[in-house]
């Protein structure tokens, strides 16, 4: 069995990053959007 690197650990951190700040301009409205009604909730005391 092989171990996993320090390498392979930046990458994959890298990686999951890219996604996240691609993702999050692609969609900037909706997310934008969901931000603000969960923040809403959160300070009104609601929850699920």
């Amino acid at each position: 069995m092989r171990k996993i690197t320090k390498r392979e650990i930046i990458a994959f951190v890298l990686g999951l990053f890219t996604i996240l700040i691609i993702d999050t301009s692609l969609n900037w409205e909706e997310a934008k959007a969901a931000f603000r009604e969960g923040y809403e909730s959160v300070r009104k005391g609601k929850t699920n």
